[in-house]
């Protein structure tokens, strides 16, 4: 197995393409700017940004962005305009590391109550995938390994709904969300399996108003499964962690596959 990271927006994209019909996820949207991205023509592509409050973020596997003031929210378009211009190409520390922000993703605000976030995990191990849930989530989620409730699923078994609702579940009050929450947990885990997820985490989703909505979320895919998944997959690039550039080889690789109708990678084994 390679385990490789994966944009945010790549993860939610191919979350919202392949989960089944029937829950209540609300499909994700979002726009990505770069250096060079002209912002009149991702208006034209994506003419809700106008229309919306939004939430503006760095795109680059960061974690705890929130706590670092990288997040804008509730902002109009000329707001995330201002704030991308004052972040884009600049120097930032995460930790140890210290690299600049080239990438962002826009998406639509959703205004929610602080109840309504939880903490949702899924993650492979030798023998199992674990499935973490906790019922309070977002930026002060915590230790989530102390806090939240988890699901042993043995290699080539599946959950039941019983066993999400009695065991990670115990802590939801509501019946309503209980049951909007076992649906999306046993589609979201179909996806994970089919399309040869490492690691998901969503922190926090949201549920409101009937709706689920993914608002942050951090994914890996198994990049030796790229002869088996590509086609779903769709355009996938493994980024180098925040604060290191490509190396050469990577580069290379990855201008070699824009230019091919292969499919080109660098694998690495872990």
């Amino acid at each position: 197995m390679a385990s490789k990271a994966i944009y945010e927006a790549t993860g939610k994209d191919i979350i919202t393409r392949h989960i089944a019909p029937g829950t209540a996820l609300v499909p994700c949207r979002f726009a990505v700017f770069e250096q060079d991205t002209v912002w009149e023509d991702e208006i034209g592509k994506n003419p809700w940004i106008t229309k919306e409050k939004l939430v503006v973020k760095p795109d680059q596997l960061i974690k705890r962005r929130g706590k670092l003031g990288l997040v804008g929210v509730n902002l109009t378009a000329a707001e995330v305009r201002r704030w991308l211009a004052e972040r884009s190409g600049k120097g930032q520390q995460v930790g140890a590391a210290v690299g600049k922000l080239r990438r962002f993703v826009v998406e639509p605000f959703v205004k929610h109550e602080d109840n309504e976030e939880m903490y949702l995990c899924i993650q492979s191990g030798r023998r199992s995938d674990t499935i973490l849930f906790h019922h309070q989530g977002g930026v002060d989620v915590g230790d989530v390994d102390a806090v939240a409730i988890r699901l042993e699923v043995p290699v080539d078994t599946f959950p039941s709904g019983e066993d999400v609702k009695r065991l990670l579940l115990k802590n939801v009050k509501s019946a309503t969300v209980k049951r909007l929450i076992i649906t999306f947990i046993l589609s979201l885990y179909q996806v994970y399996v089919d399309l040869h997820f490492t690691y998901m985490e969503i922190n926090p989703i949201v549920v409101t108003g009937e709706r689920i909505y993914l608002l942050d979320l951090a994914a890996k895919l198994d990049q030796t499964a790229d002869f088996i998944c590509a086609k779903n997959w769709g355009e996938v690039t493994f980024p180098p962690p925040f604060g290191r550039d490509a190396y050469p080889e990577e580069a290379h690789i990855a201008d070699l596959d824009a230019k091919s109708g292969a499919s080109l990678k660098v694998l690495y084994f872990i």
